[in-house]
């Protein structure tokens, strides 16, 4: 039986088919374009709605560290940093043995390290380039680099005290780093008011006589009297902030400012503006420093007849004669000023790292009122010293140091009662260099008027106890001391005497030539002028005072 083709295909069949595969069509084009325009809409809208994604997620440039004349202390450079995915890798013991001889590392630790199941382990971070295309040559395609930021510090031990140094995830650990953390992540630079020409030249003077003496360690520190900016500040040892492997307990120490020493001679100075800024001496008082006072004694037989005016105490270093006038101050005074002064507060500088003294406000006795005098049973860090002699040198206007460049300097308090008081201090310090047999003619410099005190002191075990063979000595300079600019101070831990000399080890013997050394490099690197000035501002006091003899 034949089929009729009209009986397959006819009209309203195959309409009815039409219809059927264009609605299927339709649908299609429909929910194809209903899901484009949600995947779109989605994709723009999160873009504009939340476009600070596109910062956040940028990691910004950590921040520069400059000197004061602009030259970079501290910068961060691109890098590379190895990692790898120890579950896929199956060859550890042979890719370790490769690893070791490209990053240096030891085979074992880093086959554990390959040999773990982690999904992701750092292997090296801050890789070298020739470290870097070694590993590539490898063809270890579990092996990987990211791209990362290394921190670098082209002057290296310099001034690695005060830059400080990061970690591997670049937060500040030490120094301006620490400090200054969070400015430096948000890409804001520092500018040091060192200045590491100075610094240099300094550091390495430091280091000579360090080594000339055997001594175990030694700090120098430059001030600028005017705005208190610190321009030099040198702890030694020292450590290079590029190479963590240098760091230790010693060498991280930053002396100038964590070091607490009981100073020696040149709280001599001090004690002397305290009573006369107190009126409690004058310039013509005499003592008799022939016999002990309270058990305190001098190093060296008194001159003459043993009977000293004030300057004469100051100028001959008398430990009994400084007693003496300590005595007569009284407690109540001698806290007073060192309060003034700041000695039982943390300086408010730009490192977190520094200490408080350790002087002790209590069980302040006759006995403690006598050393103290002479600069003993009473330590601060040198910072508190130079500070001391900027404040007393600068008409008595507190000095804050610094270790920032700033441009506006606000003059502070004055902490003392007398118009004359400065004067008389730079007075007593200028009859050191110009009245002494040993100290002047170290540290004189033709041209330049300076003025100055040494000190030397007995080192502390960690016991507490004085060592009996082990002293630290130290001169704090000013100059010109016509009109005071700057404060030099240094410091030598444990000085030896050479081979070829027979002399003690003193402030004179060791500090003074130092400091001589680096006020001569200061003059050429900041371009000091000579003092036109050949006469001493010298404070008129004699014409207030009679003649006072004042024997204890």
């Amino acid at each position: 039986m034949t089929l009729n083709k009209s009986v397959l295909f006819d009209s309203d069949s195959l309409k009815n088919f039409h219809k059927r595969i264009f609605f299927s069509i339709l649908v299609f084009i429909f929910f194809f374009t209903s899901a484009f325009y949600r995947i779109t809409n989605i994709s723009i809208s999160n873009y504009f709605d939340d476009s600070s994604n596109i910062i956040t997620n940028e990691k910004l440039t950590r921040g520069n560290i400059y000197d004061r004349n602009g030259l970079i202390l501290a910068a961060s450079v691109n890098s590379k940093s190895l990692s790898a995915k120890p579950f896929l890798i199956n060859n550890a013991d042979d890719l370790s043995i490769k690893l070791e001889n490209i990053l240096n590392i030891d085979r074992k630790i880093l086959k554990k390290k390959l040999s773990s199941n982690n999904k992701f382990i750092w292997l090296k971070r801050n890789i070298t380039p020739l470290e870097q295309q070694r590993v590539i040559n490898l063809g270890e395609i579990y092996l990987e680099f990211s791209n990362e930021t290394k921190r670098i510090y082209p002057f290296k031990n310099s001034a690695s005290h005060l830059v400080g140094f990061v970690n591997i995830d670049q937060k500040g650990q030490r120094g301006i780093e620490r400090f200054y953390n969070k400015s430096l992540i948000n890409s804001e630079d520092v500018n040091l008011s060192i200045d590491i020409n100075l610094q240099n030249v300094i550091r390495n003077n430091l280091i000579d006589t360090i080594d000339y003496f055997r001594a175990k360690a030694g700090l120098a520190v430059v001030l600028d009297i005017s705005n208190g900016e610190v321009l030099s500040s040198i702890s030694y040892p020292d450590f290079n902030p590029n190479n963590n492997n240098d760091f230790t307990q010693q060498n991280l120490m930053n002396r100038v400012i964590q070091s607490n020493y009981e100073m020696g001679s040149t709280f001599k100075p001090l004690t002397v503006v305290n009573g006369y800024d107190y009126d409690i001496i004058n310039p013509d008082m005499i003592f008799d420093v022939r016999k002990s006072v309270k058990g305190v004694t001098d190093h060296t037989r008194y001159k003459d007849d043993g009977f000293y005016n004030v300057e004469k105490i100051v100028v001959e270093s008398s430990n009994i004669g400084t007693a003496q006038i300590a005595l007569k101050i009284g407690k109540n005074n001698q806290k007073e000023f060192f309060e003034k002064l700041g000695f039982f507060e943390k300086l408010n500088i730009e490192l977190a790292e520094v200490e408080k003294p350790y002087a002790n406000p209590h069980n302040w006795g006759d006995h403690t009122i006598a050393r103290i005098g002479f600069g003993h049973s009473f330590s601060i860090t040198p910072l508190h010293l130079v500070k001391a002699y900027a404040t007393l040198a600068n008409n008595g206007y507190e000095v804050d140091p610094s270790f920032i460049l700033k441009e506006n300097h606000k003059l502070k308090k004055n902490i003392l009662l007398k118009s004359d008081s400065s004067a008389y201090f730079l007075s007593l310090l200028n009859a050191v260099i110009v009245k002494t047999e040993f100290t002047g003619p170290r540290v004189k410099i033709d041209g330049y008027n300076i003025g100055g005190k040494t000190g030397t002191s007995e080192l502390i075990d960690l016991e507490g106890n004085y060592y009996k063979d082990r002293n630290m000595t130290s001169f704090i300079g000013v100059f010109p001391i016509n009109n005071p600019r700057y404060i030099v101070y240094t410091a030598i831990e444990y000085p030896k005497r050479p081979k070829d000399s027979k002399q003690r080890m003193t402030g004179a013997v060791v500090n003074a030539p130092l400091v001589k050394k680096i006020i001569f490099e200061m003059i050429k690197i900041l371009n000091l002028p000579s003092s036109n000035e050949n006469k001493f501002l010298k404070a008129d006091i004699k014409e207030f005072y009679r003649l006072d003899y004042a024997f204890l």
